[in-house]
């Protein structure tokens, strides 16, 4: 659910989770964004509102995962305007880790998610740091741990990207790198957002996404075994697909390749919320299955960030929010 839950009222947050626990999802994904819980320092917190997110939540049924990201002012490098900059400690993010999970846990939230998406700048600025990345995620494994020994840590969600010398870093090339500096082995699952859009996971070419979980060679989870992780299961902390925007759109009897569609119609997006839900649940080493996202932001196609939602922006359902119900009955039946 990104970012925005813990801004709503408790009235406009009792309708978007209503329609979450209607959905039949046992899970809710959404930031704890460090720059909104400590944006004076180091000293005090601001919890009012995520307490309220994980009561309401938890009141309907629903677990939480928190996404503990973004860096407030007083924790970045020099020069750096922007909450997406890594900090400059780590052990000052650890702590920050450490406090919501005994503030948390109490409340029946054992489970983390350490950023999102620290391969590509917009998530990590001035640009991705594997290293960098690998520090803050063995510090925040550490502290978490230190009070509550039973949590369940999930590395951050990884993006599908290209590798860009000074720029974004393939989801290959920085899992390698993180398996390899050790920080892996201390998380009990692997983040990855296997987009696949404009074709369905299924799609056999190399350059889609899903299909490099598993099956391409290089993939994820052949990393992960060569690693010696073999253990750790892949986390989809975000798969889905916009329904529109400004480039070209793919549908079910016309992918558009050729084209470089930027979206699919909302016919293939309930195709893919049906066969992401059946092949994440048909394949071993997937733990979990968060889709992104629950409701459009917006109704300008100048951005496809605006139409993800299972339902538009006007609250009401597309397609694919009655086939991934469906999808996720079926799996209980």
């Amino acid at each position: 659910m990104g970012g925005y839950l813990p801004g709503l009222t408790d009235a406009q947050r009792a309708v978007v989770l209503d329609d979450a626990a209607a959905l039949g999802v046992g899970w809710i994904r959404t930031d704890f964004s460090w720059s909104q819980i400590q944006p004076m320092g180091p000293s005090t917190y601001s919890w009012t509102k995520h307490d309220a997110v994980v009561q309401q939540a938890t009141a309907r049924g629903l677990s939480v995962l928190p996404i503990l990201d973004f860096t407030p002012a007083w924790a970045r490098p020099a020069g750096c305007t922007i909450e997406s900059c890594g900090p400059v400690d780590p052990s000052q993010f650890a702590s920050f880790a450490a406090a919501a999970a005994a503030r948390y846990g109490p409340l029946g939230v054992h489970t983390w998610e350490i950023w999102n998406e620290p391969n590509i700048t917009p998530f990590w600025a001035p640009r991705p740091d594997p290293a960098a990345y690998a520090a803050l995620l063995k510090a925040a494994t550490a502290a978490i741990r230190s009070v509550d020994p039973a949590a369940f840590i999930v590395s951050a969600g990884i993006s599908p990207a290209a590798t860009v010398p000074g720029g974004n870093i393939s989801q290959v090339d920085f899992v390698t790198a993180l398996a390899q500096s050790g920080a892996l082995a201390g998380v009990d699952a692997v983040g990855y957002h296997p987009y696949s859009y404009p074709v369905l996971p299924s799609y056999p070419a190399p350059w889609n996404a899903w299909q490099i979980m598993g099956t391409t060679t290089p993939s994820i989870e052949g990393i992960l075994v060569a690693n010696g992780l073999a253990a750790k299961k892949i986390w989809i902390t975000e798969y889905g697909a916009p329904t529109n925007g400004p480039g070209v759109g793919a549908t079910a009897t016309n992918l558009q390749l050729s084209n470089s569609p930027d979206h699919v119609d909302e016919s293939l997006q309930a195709q893919m919320a049906t066969e992401s839900v059946q092949a994440a649940a048909a394949t071993p080493y997937v733990g979990a299955l968060f889709w992104y996202s629950d409701q459009d932001l917006g109704t300008s196609t100048t951005t496809i960030e605006n139409f993800f939602g299972l339902r538009r922006f006007d609250g009401s359902h597309k397609p694919a929010w009655a086939t991934f119900q469906a999808a996720v009955s079926a799996l209980r039946l």
